[in-house]
């Protein structure tokens, strides 16, 4: 964890290295569907049909990642699991990401539904930035994990949606 500068009294615009490989974990099924023969990829393929749902979906997905990654807590260690709260939180940020994958599995399989895309693929990784904001107690984190959340599954519902 590298600390550049102070921003308020306990957050530093800085450097949390271990947010580099939580975001590729996130991305991993991303980087693998190359290599997956797909029938169909609505994901892939779907058309923007909100130029105003789909800028504000990008600008919390984008802000989660850079706060994640940007803002560090002054007192935070490089990866700390206190019981309690941290715990809780770290613990309910795996199950999401577990989640995430579970539906990718489903996805490459070919079940292909607009439940479970909006369930699994769609909800699973803001709740996986908030709870990681919240764990870290990044709470400006948590915040845009919550509206990216919104954005994400109001976007992708208006896009799929028959």
């Amino acid at each position: 964890m590298v600390k550049w500068f102070r921003i308020t009294k306990n957050l530093y615009f800085g450097l949390f290295t271990l947010g580099f490989a939580l975001f590729a974990l996130q991305e991993l099924p991303y980087i693998v569907m190359p290599w997956i023969p797909l029938a169909s990829n609505p994901l892939m393929e779907m058309q923007d049909k909100s130029m105003l749902l789909n800028a504000i979906e990008k600008v919390f997905g984008v802000s989660c990642i850079l706060v994640m990654l940007f803002l560090v807590r002054g007192d935070a260690k490089w990866f700390s699991l206190s019981p309690g709260k941290e715990k809780a939180c770290f613990c309910i940020a795996a199950l999401a990401i577990a989640g995430y994958f579970i539906g990718w599995a489903f996805y490459f399989k070919g079940y292909q539904s607009l439940p479970l895309i909006l369930c699994l693929l769609v909800a699973m990784p803001p709740v996986y930035y908030a709870f990681i904001g919240l764990w870290r107690s990044n709470y400006p984190l948590a915040i845009l994990g919550g509206m990216f959340l919104i954005a994400h599954i109001a976007n992708v519902w208006n896009n799929l949606k028959v």
